[in-house]
């Protein structure tokens, strides 16, 4: 049996995805912070818009950055098992040979 599938990769694609979430909420804060910061010079009804939908953009991110996080430690216990799996199945195969 030959699995096709690298647990290498899919441990290093599990990081790259922790990482793109560490950069999105970091994005998220910096869209907060500056939305915030606007908010001492800018006070009128289309500031208003503007937070509102700064808002639900950094809630749309801040769900993405979840999801991201989830996959990350979905992919990294799925890349533990893959490798555990692969050493159990050349384990097997070595004393099928002997």
């Amino acid at each position: 049996m030959n699995i096709s599938v690298n647990h290498n990769e899919v441990g290093q694609f599990a990081q790259q995805l922790g990482q793109w979430a560490q950069q999105m909420q970091s994005v998220k804060q910096n869209i907060i912070l500056r939305t915030q910061s606007l908010e001492q010079q800018w006070r009128d009804p289309q500031y208003r818009m503007f937070v509102e939908t700064a808002k639900n953009h950094a809630t749309s991110l801040g769900a993405a950055v979840n999801q991201f996080e989830q996959m990350s430690r979905e992919l990294a216990a799925m890349s533990r098992t893959l490798e555990r799996t692969q050493n159990e199945m050349r384990q097997r195969i070595q004393n099928m040979k002997h």
